[in-house]
């Protein structure tokens, strides 16, 4: 009774956040990112509350405890492509003045580049949704024994109407709260497993290559996981929040050092469950850590802390889904309409959900074709990009550059497809280098025409 009363009471908090935004939803520009002039702490907070998400925090911890200290890199990875946005791109997005990644490839590479990031942006954050929406069901289950379902049908309504309320300005504020939740429930489990039960001397192992995990798992992780953190509608609805292009630029660089701090975290939580031979039963050893391992205080702080995780993760996903799909794929300026297409995914997500439990796998799914088909195509024109009143100069062969991300994206498509061996690393890794050459041939190309005209 008292989780449940606890649980009604986070949802009204979070629902008064989005009524108090609700007055941002007067135009496009502040409903999908809150007017351009949010401090650098929120836009910061929201980064690493949207990235990570519940998938990532329960995933990371059980990959941690069946490969070892190697699950580091799948929120490090991340960490290290901030890095890389925030000297190589954060700046330019900030300046470009677009509204949603679809409209900044539009002021880059042309018409037809905004259509195809569109409809692949909006196929796979769906997927992400669904991701979402299963990680919030075994936390629900955790907390007050819902079946699946249920949990599934509640998550999904919830957060598709505090999100359609206040948009972006909403989204940032709960982020902040709840990064907050997430961090402090994070470092005091951390803390606890490692004090009150430390694992015997020398049973904490720090191994970069395993026998399940050698040196192209590591280039998978780093190069294709990390690209999705590189290029992201999620990150650069962040980036086109800030205050400023030099904002911009160190919320990315922070965000990075955030990252890699939360990869050690969670991965040694995983670490002490692998050491201790801790049997999570038919859950997940992060949501059984909190169950049967923490002091109940801090066992239910955990579990709030996951559910802050999912909550800032998903709003963001339907957000930008939404943003794209009415700004993008329907071309016009309505906030009703992006609100009517945040239910649309959501629903589907939560359909989805319903049937895939596989929370890594999922992600792991949507994001190869999306990496190795946009990431490399747009990090190239916005190279290239020299934007003069909000749209590039310099612009590509539209047709060779479609080209490019649609073959980068069926080779990271068919690495999904191919099952666990060493062909799905390597052909979304193809996917990548045939995206990035075709790329930079289509805007010699369209330098070459250009100049003859």
């Amino acid at each position: 009774m008292l989780i449940a009363i606890a649980l009604a009471a986070y949802a009204v908090v979070l629902l008064s956040v989005a009524l108090a935004s609700l007055r941002w939803g007067d135009s496009m520009e502040n409903f999908l990112v809150a007017g351009r002039k949010q401090p650098k702490f929120l836009v910061v907070a929201s980064m690493l509350a949207s990235t990570i998400g519940g998938g990532i925090t329960i995933g990371t911890v059980q990959k941690a405890q069946t490969l070892g200290f190697a699950a580091f890199w799948f929120v490090a990875a991340g960490g290290f492509a901030h890095f890389l946005q925030g000297g190589l791109l954060s700046r330019k997005v900030r300046e470009s003045e677009a509204l949603t990644m679809a409209d900044l490839a539009d002021r880059t590479a042309g018409s037809l580049a905004r259509t195809l990031t569109s409809v692949i942006v909006l196929v796979t954050w769906t997927g992400i949704a669904a991701a979402q929406f299963v990680a919030v069901a075994r936390v629900l289950g955790t907390l007050v024994g819902f079946d699946h379902a249920t949990s599934v049908a509640i998550a999904a309504a919830f957060i598709v109407v505090y999100t359609l309320i206040g948009g972006q300005k909403s989204v940032l504020r709960t982020d902040f709260f709840q990064f907050g939740v997430l961090a402090l429930a994070l470092l005091g489990s951390l803390a606890w497993l490692y004090f009150a039960q430390p694992p015997a001397p020398d049973t904490i192992r720090i191994d970069l290559f395993t026998a399940a995990f050698g040196p192209l798992d590591l280039l998978y992780y780093v190069v294709v996981i990390g690209g999705s953190y590189f290029i992201c509608p999620m990150m650069f609805s962040r980036i086109l929040s800030a205050k400023s292009p030099a904002d911009a630029r160190r919320s990315s660089f922070m965000s990075g050092i955030g990252m890699l701090g939360f990869a050690l975290v969670l991965t040694f939580i995983g670490l002490w469950a692998a050491a201790t031979g801790f049997d999570a039963g038919k859950l997940d050893p992060l949501n059984a850590i909190a169950k049967s391992v923490l002091p109940r205080p801090l066992g239910a702080l955990l579990v709030f802390g996951l559910l802050a995780a999912i909550l800032s993760t998903a709003d963001t996903v339907l957000l930008t889904a939404a943003g794209i799909a009415q700004n993008d794929l329907v071309k016009k300026n309505s906030v009703l309409g992006v609100r009517l297409w945040t239910v649309a995914v959501g629903a589907v997500g939560a359909f989805v959900a319903l049937f895939h439990m596989d929370v890594i796998g999922l992600l792991m799914k949507t994001y190869n074709g999306y990496t190795a088909g946009l990431v490399p195509a747009l990090f190239v024109a916005l190279l290239f990009a020299r934007f003069e009143n909000g749209a590039s100069r310099r612009r590509p062969s539209a047709a060779l550059f479609a080209v490019a991300i649609a073959l980068g994206y069926a080779l990271g498509l068919a690495g999904s497809l191919a099952g666990t061996g060493a062909l799905s690393k390597i052909l979304p890794l193809v996917g990548m280098t045939v995206s990035t050459l075709l790329s930079l041939l289509a805007f010699g190309t369209g330098e070459a025409r250009a100049m003859r005209t």
